[in-house]
């Protein structure tokens, strides 16, 4: 049985919610909108950022 791998999303500390950008991050790479459902493009990142921010996430650097 393969080991879960732990999760590097706050790795560098940036975020001060990051089980909310998890989560947000799953949702939308899982979307169709800003490029194919499971495939991460930059216009994702963008939504996610955007999104990130109007629900209160922040950033710490």
């Amino acid at each position: 049985m393969a080991t879960k791998k732990k999760s590097t999303v706050n790795k560098a500390g940036n975020y001060t919610k990051p089980g909310m950008r998890k989560r947000l991050f799953k949702k939308i790479m899982a979307g169709s909108k800003g490029g194919k459902p499971g495939q991460w493009s930059a216009r994702k990142a963008q939504f996610l950022a955007a999104e990130y921010k109007k629900k209160g996430g922040g950033y710490t650097s």
